[in-house]
């Protein structure tokens, strides 16, 4: 494993429930769970430390053993923010592994982004975008966070997710992060059942033959299949 491994998740349909598993599957090492946009507060048990507008030395102090410590700033509608990109830096370096939600998506399964987003750190190891099949046979605009940024989503918004609308948020995710395609993992989450499952195997098949290495499943039934595979990564 490199030291001070920087995971950024990026997407949605189950963006927070991967850096939750994943911080319960690296537990045995320190791990930092914070963000560099928004992320709800983790508190114990999920974690076994909660810091908001920590002093230097002691988020450092508290990644001193293994364990989940969340960190952030206090923001509003109770999440936390970022940390000072300082404060950022030497956490990183006192963390085995960091796990950085880099995007916000309003709970809907599939996301587009405005210029200014996702906010992946460049110095990032491995993002991973999550893409949700659940988005399937929704209109975009019940579906898809942001789909007005897509001008003829935007000009018909009732039309309907399918397989070309799940690819080109993948592959728009993975040009907005703007890391080489070498550093990008993509999960298509929601493959609960083996119908979804069925549907979305084409689709890690193409987007892997463009250089994204992708996988289905389900973070519902089978979480150890990404937690596996990142940690192997890694």
């Amino acid at each position: 494993m490199k030291q001070h491994t920087i995971i950024s998740v990026i997407g949605a349909g189950g963006k927070t429930t991967a850096l939750l598993t994943l911080a319960q599957a690296l537990s045995d090492r320190r791990v930092l769970l914070t963000t560099s946009t928004h992320i709800y507060p983790v508190a114990p048990p999920d974690s076994r430390t909660l810091l908001i507008d920590p002093e230097a030395d002691k988020l450092v102090d508290a990644l001193a053993s293994p364990g989940v410590v969340c960190a952030g700033t206090a923001a509003s509608e109770g999440k936390l923010g970022a940390l000072a990109p300082d404060l950022f830096r030497h956490a990183v370096r006192a963390a085995d592994i960091t796990l950085c939600e880099a995007d916000g998506a309003h709970h809907l399964p599939l996301k587009l982004h405005r210029v200014d987003e996702p906010v992946v750190p460049l110095e990032s190891d491995l993002c991973l975008i999550i893409a949700g099949l659940s988005a399937w046979g929704q209109l975009v605009c019940e579906a898809v966070h942001r789909y007005d940024c897509h001008p003829d989503w935007a000009h018909d918004p009732q039309r309907r997710v399918g397989a070309d609308k799940i690819l080109y948020c993948v592959r728009e995710a993975a040009a907005a992060c703007r890391l080489p395609r070498k550093k990008v993992r993509v999960w298509l989450n929601q493959a609960d059942t083996p119908a979804l499952y069925a549907q979305a195997a084409p689709l890690a098949r193409i987007l892997s033959a463009e250089g994204l290495d992708c996988r289905a499943g389900s973070l519902l039934y089978e979480p150890a299949a990404l937690t596996d595979w990142m940690i192997s990564e890694i």
